[in-house]
C-alpha cells in the first residue's frame, strides 16, 4: 500500500469513529440527554437541530405533504402543535425536548414511573412534527396502556435529496431512499401490483446504489438511544453480556422509519423486546443476503421482529411488506422470530386520524408491551 493510500484509509477510519454518536449518560427519571458539542458534517446531512429550531419545529403547523403524491395536503392531518415542558394535547404525556445527540428530538414522558420505552422512527417527511398527530392518536387510543411507557422520538437528519417528482424539499430522512425507490423496485411496483415472491426477487436482485453511510450512522444513533433507555428503565443496568436489562424497549418505525427499524433488526445486536416495522421495506437486501456470517446463531436476537402492512396501502403495498418479511425471516432463521401481519382496511396514513386503525396498531404494540 502506498503512503497516500495508507493516509486515506486512516482518515476514513478517523471520520467513521469520530462520527459515531455518543451514548447518553445515565440519568434519573425523566432522562436528560447529555449536551455534547457537535459539528455539521461535510457530507450534506444536517443531523441535529438547535434547541430553538427544535422548539420552532414543534410549534409549526405546516401541513404534511405526502412525499409519494398519493394524497393532496388537505387529505392529511395537520401537525399537532407542541411545546417543550408541556403536555401533548389530548394525552397525559409531557414533551421533554433534547436537541443534542443522540436524541435530537423529544421524549414523551408518561404520567407514571416508566417501566417501558418505545423508540419511534418517523417516516420520510417535510415536517417530522406531523408524527405527533399519530402519537397522539396512539396514546389516546389506549391511555391506560401507555401510562408508564416513554415514547422516544428522535428526528432524522435533513438530507439534500428529492425523491423523484416529490414536492418534499430537503426532507427529514434516516437515509437517502432515492436509489431504492426510483430504480428497479419502482418499476416493479409501478404497474399492476405483483405478488410477494416477484417483489422478493426484485429486492434481492436490485443493483442500485444504497446510502449505506446513512444507514450506518442512523443505526449507531438508534443503538445509543436504546442503550440510554435501558439505563433509564433499569437504574443504570444494561451493560455487558448478561441477561436482558430491566424494562421493555420496543423499536417501532413507520414507512422509511420502518425500513430503518428492519435494518437495525438485521444489523445490530442492540437489546430489545421487539422490533415492529410498520409499512417499511428492507433496504440493501441484495448485499445483506450475500454477507456471510452476519446472522450466526450465537448472535441470537432473543426478540421477535414483526413487519406490518396496511391491507389498503397503495404507497407500501402488502406484497412489498410480505416480501420484506420473507427476506428478514430467511436472514434471521434461528436467530429471531419473524412475523408478517396485514391490518384490514388500513392505508399508509389512516391510523393518523381513524380511531379503528389506530386501535389496530396499538393492538400490535401491546403484544410486546401489554
Amino acid at each position: 500500500m502506498t503512503a497516500a493510500a495508507l493516509v486515506g484509509v486512516l482518515l476514513l477510519l478517523v471520520a467513521l469513529l469520530g462520527g459515531t454518536p455518543t451514548s447518553a449518560t445515565a440519568a434519573a427519571e425523566p432522562v436528560s440527554y447529555a449536551q455534547t458539542r457537535h459539528t455539521r458534517p461535510s457530507i450534506g446531512r444536517h443531523p441535529f437541530l438547535s434547541r430553538l429550531q427544535l422548539g420552532a419545529l414543534l410549534a409549526n403547523t405546516t401541513p404534511q405533504v405526502d412525499p409519494f403524491g398519493g394524497l393532496p395536503p388537505g387529505d392529511l392531518p395537520p401537525p399537532t402543535p407542541a411545546a417543550c415542558g408541556r403536555r401533548l394535547a389530548g394525552t397525559a404525556h409531557t414533551v421533554l425536548c433534547g436537541a443534542a445527540p443522540p436524541l435530537g428530538g423529544i421524549v414523551l414522558v408518561p404520567p407514571r414511573r416508566a417501566t417501558a420505552s418505545v423508540v419511534f422512527l418517523h417516516g420520510y417527511t417535510n415536517t417530522p412534527a406531523v408524527y405527533l398527530t399519530l402519537l397522539r392518536a396512539l396514546l389516546s387510543s389506549a391511555p391506560d396502556a401507555w401510562a408508564s411507557t416513554r415514547w422516544v422520538v428522535p428526528f432524522a437528519p435533513r438530507v439534500p435529496v428529492q425523491l423523484f417528482d416529490s414536492p418534499v424539499r430537503g426532507p427529514y430522512a434516516w437515509f437517502d431512499p432515492t436509489p431504492s425507490l426510483t430504480g428497479s423496485l419502482a418499476d416493479l411496483l409501478g404497474g399492476a401490483t405483483p405478488d410477494a415472491p416477484a417483489v422478493e426477487r426484485g429486492l434481492l436482485a436490485a443493483t442500485e446504489d444504497v446510502d449505506r453511510l446513512g444507514l450506518f450512522f442512523s443505526t449507531r444513533r438508534v443503538e445509543a438511544l436504546i442503550a440510554a433507555e435501558h439505563r433509564v428503565l433499569g437504574g443504570g443496568r444494561g451493560r455487558g453480556r448478561g441477561p436482558p436489562p430491566a424494562g421493555r424497549v420496543v423499536l417501532l418505525g413507520h414507512s422509511l422509519g420502518g425500513a430503518m427499524a428492519a435494518h437495525v433488526a438485521l444489523q445490530s445486536r442492540a437489546r430489545l423486546t421487539a422490533v415492529v416495522s410498520l409499512q417499511g421495506f428492507v433496504p440493501d437486501a441484495r448485499r445483506l443476503a450475500r454477507v456471510p456470517g452476519t446472522y450466526e446463531d450465537h448472535h441470537r436476537r432473543g426478540y421477535p421482529v414483526e413487519l406490518v402492512a396496511g391491507a389498503e396501502d397503495a404507497t407500501a403495498p402488502p406484497p412489498l411488506i410480505a416480501a420484506s418479511a420473507a427476506i428478514v425471516r430467511r436472514l434471521l432463521r434461528g436467530v429471531a422470530r419473524v412475523r408478517y401481519t396485514a391490518l384490514p382496511r388500513v392505508t399508509h396514513w389512516s391510523f393518523f386520524f381513524q380511531r379503528a386503525d389506530a386501535d389496530a396498531v396499538v393492538g400490535v404494540l401491546l403484544r410486546y408491551l401489554g
